[in-house]
Order: C-alpha cells, then structure tokens, then sequence
C-alpha cells in the first residue's frame, strides 16, 4: 500500500513539475536581453563586416550593439557574442520558435520579402519580422535581415513563389543554405549592417499589432496557428493569413504598449497608399525633421526632401562604442531619428521600408520610441547626410513671367 502512494505522489509530483515548468517556458514569451533574461524592449544594431577593424566579430560581420529596457541609460553596449551564436540576443529572443515540445502550441507568424531558402518576393509587403503569442503575452520582433530567421520544424509552410528575380542592389536575395529547426544566422545578412526593433507586449496589444501588418501586406513564410488562440487573436490571423486592407485609408497610424505600458507609434501603409512612408507620413505626424537610414543602392533612390518637414538621407555613420565608421552603402538597416530636440522630440523609428520610389509599390512600416538616451545614442552616430537639392534655377520665360505676378 505504501509503495503505491509513493508512487502515485511521485507521479502527480512529476506531472505538477512538468506541468509548471512547461507553463514557466510559455509564459516566457518575452523579448531576451544579452544575459538571457526577459526585457520589455530592446534595439540592436548588427554592424557591418568591416575588414580593417582590429575587433575579429566587427571583421567577421557578427558583431552587434545593442541597448534594451534596462540598460539604454548608459548607451550602446557592444556584445562579446556573435551574432550568430546560440546565446546571442537574437537567438535568446527566438528560442521558442525552435523549441519543438511548445512551439506548436503557441500562435505564431514569420514574415519575410525574402524568405529562407526562397526567391525575393518583388510586390505586396517590404517588410520582416515575426510575431509569437500565447494566451497573455507575446513579443513583435522587426528586423530588416534577409534569409532570416530559419523555418522552424513546427508550423505550416505558406505556398511558394515561382519568381526567381531579385531586388536590383539588394543583398543576395536567394539564399539556399539556411537550416530548417534550428536557430542559425545567414552568411548574406554579415555583410551590411542591421537594424532589430523587439517588443515584449500583452495579449491587449497583440490585435493592434495585426492591424499593422495588415496594412504592411506581410509576406508570411511560416506560420503556426491554433485554433483558440486563432479565436483569441483574430485580427492578427487574419494578417496571418495575408488578408489585405480592401479599402482607404491605405495608411495607419496607432499606439501600442509594451507589457510595462510603454508607448510605441506605429506607421503602416499599403502599396495602394503610393507615396514615401518617411516624407507623407512619418515626419508630418511626429512634427519633426527626420534623418533616415534605409537602403539606398537599389534603382528609385528618393532625394533629402526640404519642402515641409526635412526628410534627410543620411550617407555616413559612426559608432564611437564600437570605434568604427562606415558609409551608408554597408548599411542594410532602416531606421529614422528626429532631426533636433527643439520640440522634445526624441523620436527613434526602427522598420522594414526604404526611401525609393520602388517603394510605393510595396507596403511596409515603422514604429517608434521616444526615449531621450536612446535618440541621443542614434543621433550622435548620424556622421553626415545628404544635403537638400538645390532651387531650380528659373529660365528667361519663368523670370519674364515673375515680372507680371
């Protein structure tokens, strides 16, 4: 009799441990910091692969600064891990994808205009990033690395394209070496630098979020969809899904909040918006000159714009944490910062879309922080940018005409 009261409170005693610290993984489901612990935010900057840099991670292409929730007081922290690590931030960050026992029961979404092991998708969304839920919390991770992240072996495939064109002057679009199941970082995103944006959110925020992304036509890869939690969180299924916005506006702008409650402004807009995210939109409803970083050696290259609100490319930029300078050719990253702090405006956007005409065919987005130690540290790395365009100068007829009125 005792044996088998031993062994039954042996076998509850193993169910609660593994009913406990199933629950304890799941309930995880929160942006990583660098020492694996759980932030409500943070920002990385991969640097570019810098050959005469005396750091072997910079020369390799895998190093990374970062700065997050707890720690973006003292600025910049360049990493001692690789980026492509197993203990990275990333890698930390998207553990759950991979983990087989509870991915399948989580709702997640992987979206990319260049997917792991697949041609470039040219039209609908330029956009990348992920999304992961469970029934009360979850995380957005934006990134503007192609190839990446990996398919997990959970999920299901979304259907493929036939397309086998590429970006003109993008990175190697077609990569076709990435594992599946397993958290790996793509030989082509080590070349340019790269910008990630994660947000640890709440299951209030997580409709707000597929809103967005229906606005920014995702191109989803993978995705892992049960039926409660589908039920739960219906209108990012149906960004899942890729349903698109029918109907104008074909532009949105909304907050959200991370699990503290800290804002967050998100720009969306769809292809049929046709117009420059950063100029139309961005600079005008944050009532600030921007300096962006986007990719700029693709065909459709959008000049500074300096007739309302600035709009000004930036064509150099420096990292005094990292100790390295670099042109904004080797830059891959998306990201804005306000101009000034005239009107306190210490505006960071981190987001997936370039400054090209090219890009008023797509949809995509950005959002944004104002934090003033984390504007200070971006803005003090905008090194040089492109000066406005000069006046026209008027012709004979145009001057005869100023004459008249």
């Amino acid at each position: 009799m005792t044996t088998i009261k031993t062994n039954a409170c042996i076998s509850t005693l193993f169910c609660i441990i593994v009913v406990l610290s199933t629950s304890v993984r799941v309930s995880s489901l929160q942006c990583k910091g660098e020492q694996n612990q759980n932030v409500d935010w943070f920002v990385l900057y991969k640097l570019p692969r810098l050959s005469d840099s005396g750091n072997h991670l910079i020369k390799e292409g895998v190093a990374y600064l970062y700065m997050d929730s707890e720690s973006f007081a003292k600025g910049w922290t360049l990493s001692e891990k690789d980026i492509t690590s197993n203990d990275s931030i990333p890698a930390n960050t998207l553990a759950p994808f991979y983990n087989d026992k509870i991915a399948g029961d989580l709702f997640w979404v992987m979206y990319n205009d260049q997917p792991p092991n697949q041609p470039a998708k040219l039209n609908n969304g330029h956009t990348k990033g992920v999304v992961i839920a469970g029934e009360t919390e979850g995380f957005w991770l934006i990134h503007s690395v192609p190839n990446f992240p990996p398919e997990p072996n959970t999920g299901n495939e979304t259907r493929r394209s036939n397309s086998n064109k590429t970006e003109n002057g993008s990175e190697e679009a077609t990569s076709k070496d990435i594992p599946k199941g397993i958290y790996a970082y793509p030989s082509s995103g080590k070349v340019n630098g790269q910008s990630f944006l994660c947000i640890s959110t709440n299951e209030a925020n997580l409709n707000t979020i597929g809103k967005q992304l229906m606005y920014n036509q995702i191109i989803v890869y993978r995705r892992n969809l049960p039926d409660s939690l589908s039920n739960k969180y219906s209108v990012l299924t149906d960004a899942a899904n890729q349903v698109r916005i029918k109907k104008a506006p074909y532009n949105s702008k909304i907050n959200l909040y991370s699990t503290s409650g800290m804002e967050f402004t998100s720009f969306a807009k769809s292809s049929k918006w046709q117009k420059d995210l950063y100029d139309d939109f961005v600079a005008p409803q944050l009532d600030t000159d921007l300096y962006t970083e986007t990719w700029m050696n693709g065909r459709g290259k959008l000049p500074s714009e300096c007739n309302k609100t600035r709009v000004m490319n930036i064509r150099a930029i420096s990292l005094q944490k990292a100790n390295v300078e670099f042109h904004s050719s080797r830059d891959h990253s998306k990201w804005a910062v306000s101009a000034d702090e005239k009107k306190k405006a210490h505006w960071v956007c981190i987001g997936d879309i370039n400054r090209a005409d090219t890009q008023f065919e797509r949809g995509g987005g950005t959002v944004c922080l104002n934090v003033p130690d984390v504007w200070k540290n971006y803005k003090d790395s905008v090194e040089d940018v492109e000066p406005c365009p000069k006046p026209k100068s008027k012709g004979f007829i145009d001057r005869v005409k100023s004459w008249f009125g």
